[in-house]
This record gives structure tokens, sequence and C-alpha cells, in this order.
């Protein structure tokens, strides 16, 4: 393999799933009242905070640490997350009751989808300036892309592997339609995944 990046020039991956592995609407933008209970109480039956499942495209990381892929994190996905962390410890949400609505709240109004992508590299700095795009009929959206997670060394192939965050506004894609994702490694080839949006809740 060569370059700083694990590349495959396109790989084409179709998402099929949410948290549960049920069917969904679509990625919601706006949640009603009800939805956000929902999402919270469906986060309080996860036994476990650390493996929660997360909507997610590309490799399976328990099989392949530098196949390329990401965790697409919405609203509702947030907040079964937020709902997990009350229930793994319920006293600490009675103590800081204030802070865990307002963390709620939070993620409940966000403004911004985001995407982070995992993939390796030969350099501690691999992931720098990497940019992602989303495509859908033609049209293509930039993410604004946070700084990357510090690089970790990686036992086999590549030297490095690590993360990087793109963010997506809610009101410029659509949240029901088949979408091409694109992460751009500062070296080397595009890495492409098939993501269809309405599958993912």
């Amino acid at each position: 393999m060569s370059g700083a990046a694990k590349l495959a020039a396109v790989v084409v991956i179709a998402v099929s799933l949410n948290c549960h592995g049920e069917s969904s609407n679509a990625i919601e933008v706006k949640l009603s009242d009800a939805a956000i209970k929902s999402a919270i109480e469906q986060g309080k039956q996860v036994t476990d905070v650390k493996t929660m499942p997360t909507p997610r495209f590309g490799a399976d990381l328990s099989k392949d640490l530098c196949g390329g892929g990401g965790e697409i994190r919405t609203k509702t996905f947030t907040l079964q997350r937020l709902g997990a962390m009350i229930a793994a410890d319920p006293d600490r949400f009675e103590r800081e009751k204030d802070q865990a609505q307002q963390a709620i709240g939070k993620a409940a109004d966000a403004k911004d989808l985001k995407i982070t992508f995992d993939f390796c590299g030969d350099t501690a700095d691999f992931a720098e300036d990497a940019q992602a795009t989303l495509e859908q009929d033609g049209r293509m959206i930039k993410g604004e892309m946070a700084k990357p997670d510090k690089a970790r060394k990686n036992p086999e192939g590549p030297a490095y592997r690590g993360k990087i965050t793109a963010s997506f506004p809610y009101g410029s894609f659509n949240p029901t339609a088949p979408t091409k994702v694109t992460l751009y490694p500062k070296i080397g080839d595009a890495m492409t995944w098939d993501v269809d949006f309405s599958h993912i809740k």
C-alpha cells in the first residue's frame, strides 16, 4: 500500500441501519417533544454506553481497523446516547439534572449533522487537512472539518489510525436522499461510500 492513507479508490457500501436495527423514516431534522422523550427512553435500555451501536458505514472496525468508514451522529443518536448515560448513573443525573437537561436541549436543537470518519495513514499528521463532502443528485455539499483526533499507533498495517469529524448544516442537504459520502485525505485517493439517509435515524 502506498501513500499516507489506507486507500480505496472507491469503496461502495450501502447503509441500511440505525442504532437498533429498525426501519426509520430518514434522519430527523426537527424533533417533537415526544420524539425527544422516545429517544431518551430508547437509550436507557442500553446496558453499556461504550458498546452502544452507532449508525455506521464502511468497514467493520472489529475486523478491519483501517478499512475506512464513519459514524453518523444524528440528533436521535445523540439523545439515545444521553439516555444511556443517564441510565448508567442515575444518581449523577439527579445531582446534575439542570446540566443534563441543557445537554438534551442542545442535542435536540443541533444545527449540524456530524460524521466522524476513521482511517489510517503512515505519519502521525495523516488526518490533517482532510476534507469531506456529501453528494446528492449531482449537488456537492462541503463539510466543515474539525481538528482531527490525535493519531494512535496502529498494531499492523499503516503506522497510525485516527478520526476526523465533518459537520454539515441540516438545511444544506436532503435528509431522505441516497447520498455519496466522500473523504479526501491530504495524501492519496478519495474514499467514497453510498449511504441511504432514508435508512438512518
